[in-house]
């Protein structure tokens, strides 16, 4: 006969095996900051609604934001094809195959149109068509198959134009923006839009620098950078939306030799090749560069190659052209900077290792909470949208 006594309610109890989801939500924390990296946290994060909520605080994210993923590079090839896609070293990560074997990251869905591709942040492509039949701007998450279709600026006065992702810090994780910029006789015409109001803000008047181009946008720190002239770069302050000059630590800096970015830990540098050195320097007080380290360039020698030119610094890792092409294609392979300054350190970990024809190369590291592209997303709220990888909406439907 079954009997309901407190002992026996007890050891009913103490018989019930204690699940993930039992656990109080300071419990999760600890179990999902000792997961090994950040696709499997992404992972974890997709099993449920709570899980997803706990997994994008930052008290679970941030301990991961250095250790997050190169999936590889997109390729903005001339003459309006679609953006190539090439994949970098994942070493075996299961978690890291699955991304990008369920993803879109050839842009499949793309090849309708002529698009050229403007940037690539935060997990997002940022995408631009020249055709008459489809002339405004996509950004395109190719994990998730995702997309939100944005007009162009309707301040534009030319058809020369630069765009670009603002930094994500102070509009939530979940959220994004989009710098439209126009030069102008004396000045440059500045527009902001955010994906939480669906609108682009009012124009704003910047006075132009001397010399001011609008190239390759280099992000750091907060802040936009371009190559000025052999001495100077450009800076753009986005919170105050002001230009300022930074003066390099060498004034004969060839323009195509040095990269401005980031370190793992968000330190804004700058590496150049100069000679048969590469040198690498941080940003102190927004003002000056103080040299860190320099490194032989024969440690750098690599599948018959020599760094030529540093391309590209991003989240720590280091883009370079080397010496040597293979069918007219440049070699471009990618280090982690940390490994190229550890003393003793003969051999450095490739990153990625492919050959492309001339054309804007742009990283694409995996981005945990990804940002939602659903127009008003509140910055504190992780989205469904967020936890259903593989879900394909149309342009048509957009």
């Amino acid at each position: 006969m079954e009997t309901n006594s407190p002992s026996s309610r007890k050891r009913k109890r103490d018989a019930e095996p204690t699940s993930l989801m039992s656990l109080g939500d300071d419990m999760l924390v600890e179990v999902l900051t000792r997961l090994p990296s950040l696709p499997s946290l992404a992972s974890a994060g997709l099993a449920s609604p709570r899980l997803c909520a706990v997994a994008s605080s930052p008290a679970v994210v941030d301990p991961f934001l250095s250790r997050a993923p190169l999936l590889g590079y997109f390729v903005s090839v001339p003459r309006g094809a679609v953006p190539a896609f090439h994949r970098a070293v994942l070493r075996g990560d299961r978690h890291l195959a699955a991304v990008v074997r369920r993803g879109d990251f050839h842009l499949a869905d793309f090849e309708e149109y002529k698009w050229r591709l403007m940037d690539c942040r935060h997990g997002l492509l940022l995408l631009s068509s020249d055709s008459w039949r489809c002339s405004d701007m996509v950004v395109f998450d190719p994990v998730s198959h995702s997309r939100l279709r944005i007009p162009h600026c309707p301040h534009k006065i030319s058809s020369e134009s630069l765009n670009c992702f603002l930094p994500a810090g102070g509009s939530g994780p979940t959220s994004f923006r989009v710098l439209s910029l126009e030069k102008q006789y004396t000045s440059v015409l500045a527009c902001v839009y955010s994906s939480r109001t669906g609108e682009w803000g009012a124009p704003k008047s910047i006075n132009r620098p001397i010399g001011f181009k609008l190239g390759v946008p280099m992000h750091a720190g907060g802040r936009i950078y371009w190559r000025c002239c052999r001495a100077q770069l450009t800076s753009l302050d986005v919170g105050a939306m002001k230009f300022s000059p930074v003066a390099l630590p060498n004034k004969h800096f060839d323009p195509r030799s040095y990269a401005v970015g980031e370190t793992e830990d968000g330190t804004t540098c700058l590496v150049a090749m100069e000679h048969s050195l590469v040198r690498i320097w941080f940003l102190k007080e927004d003002k000056f560069w103080e040299l860190q380290s320099e490194v032989d360039a024969f440690r750098l020698y690599l599948l018959g190659g020599r760094v030529q030119k540093i391309c590209d610094v991003t989240a720590g890792v280091v883009l370079v052209i080397a010496m040597g092409t293979s069918n007219g294609a440049l070699h471009y392979y990618a280090f982690r900077l940390k490994n190229a300054l550890q003393e003793g350190n003969r051999t450095l970990k490739m990153e990625a290792d492919f050959f492309t024809s001339s054309g804007w190369v742009l990283p694409y590291f995996m981005a945990w909470p990804r940002p939602s592209l659903k127009v008003g997303t509140d910055e504190n709220t992780v989205t469904r949208g967020q936890q259903l990888a593989g879900k394909k909406t149309s342009l048509k439907d957009q």
